[in-house]
């Protein structure tokens, strides 16, 4: 079984935004909270809306109002699966053994 912490700690919450959000603009820093673009939970038409924590992988949109504390919670959200699928699918994604 793989570790939740060991596996937040190797995948860097930038770098995963990037693959999941490749509209996703430069960032202007690499670190706190930063712009993610258009939201993926609604129609979104104003890219300052949805903001993600370069840190930490928390994630809110000012818009819609959803949010989460890490990746982990992301892929859940944004997938409509359960905790253990969105580990199963972040390891297999990040090159992780279950």
């Amino acid at each position: 079984m793989v570790d939740v912490l060991e596996l937040k700690a190797t995948i860097p919450p930038l770098e995963f935004y990037r693959t999941e959000l490749p509209g996703m603009p430069a960032p202007k820093r690499d670190h706190g909270w930063i712009s993610g673009g258009l939201c993926p939970f609604h129609d979104d038409r104003h890219a300052t809306n949805f903001r993600i924590n370069a840190d930490s992988g928390a994630f809110k949109c000012f818009a819609c109002g959803v949010k989460g504390s890490d990746v982990i919670a992301f892929v859940q959200r944004r997938h409509a699966v359960a905790f253990p699928e969105a580990v199963r699918m972040l390891a297999d994604a990040w090159g992780h053994r279950l």
